[in-house]
């Protein structure tokens, strides 16, 4: 009997051990490239690049195993290359609206504050918000700082349920009750989704940071690594990246193209 195995290979896991590393007698590999299927559509190859950042197109579109458990999770943010001078707009017409992630930890509240240019296709972290000790807290400097501004914030799904102060209502029924358009679905997309549309953000040119407005936040996205094959937690690195990474995974989501490709089988 043959059993016949298709997939794409996830990193140096299971697949890389059975088949690539230490194959047993009968077991064989055949590495094919995404590009090399004849009835794909004719945008399909396109259609990825503009999706995934590069490390992953080496195993989505060359069949490559390649290392997606180490090293920095933000390996496509450059500080000087995705540096911007953008500040926060207000004029006699008025103050732009405001666009804020935040994540919610007792004593450990982080949000990070965006601007958007360009018709809305870049986005430019300004300001950012450290280490406030709760959602109430949260709720009052953003009112005091930015008075003048329509807020749309994006927070952790979570909120939905979760209250980081001992009250009756959730911390996102907080954030509505105080006035804020609220932008989040029923559930957060998967850690690693989240960390693709960040990393293909930076590199489509979307994506912005302000080092000096924005230290923490640059910081954050440079120095959080992976441990034992998950986003590192220990260091404290996650909080502001969270609040970072919320609006560009609700924004700019991973959406695989999907091919529809006909075919029989021969009886």
């Amino acid at each position: 009997n043959t059993i016949g195995v298709t997939t794409t290979p996830e990193g140096f896991r299971f697949v890389y051990d059975t088949w690539k590393k230490n194959p047993k007698d009968g077991y064989e590999i055949i590495q094919a490239p995404t590009w090399s299927n004849p009835h794909l559509p004719i945008d399909y190859i396109e259609g990825l690049k503009g999706i995934y950042p590069e490390h992953l197109l080496a195993a989505y579109l060359d069949g490559q195993f390649v290392n997606l458990n180490s090293g920095t999770v933000y390996a496509s943010y450059n500080r000087t290359a995705h540096n911007t001078n953008e500040v926060i707009r207000k004029d006699d017409k008025g103050a732009e609206p405001l666009f804020i992630g935040c994540d919610f930890n007792v004593t450990k509240q982080a949000a990070t504050v965006y601007v958007r240019r360009d018709g809305g296709h870049t986005w430019h972290a300004v300001d950012e918000l450290t280490n406030m000790y709760d959602t109430p807290e949260m709720i009052d400097v953003i009112k005091s700082r930015y008075a003048e501004h329509q807020i749309y914030i994006y927070p952790d799904a979570s909120g939905k349920a979760r209250k980081t102060v001992n009250a009756s209502l959730s911390d996102i029924s907080l954030l509505e009750s105080a006035g804020f358009y609220v932008r989040v679905n029923n559930k957060n997309p998967s850690v690693r989704d989240r960390i693709m549309s960040t990393n293909a953000a930076f590199e489509a040119g979307r994506l912005f940071i302000n080092a000096k407005a924005c230290p923490t936040v640059a910081q954050c996205l440079e120095q959080q690594v992976y441990k034992n094959g998950e986003p590192d937690k220990s260091s404290g690195n996650d909080h502001q990246n969270d609040a970072t990474t919320y609006p560009i995974a609700f924004e700019m989501p991973i959406v695989r193209p999907v091919a529809n490709v006909n075919f029989g089988f021969a009886l």
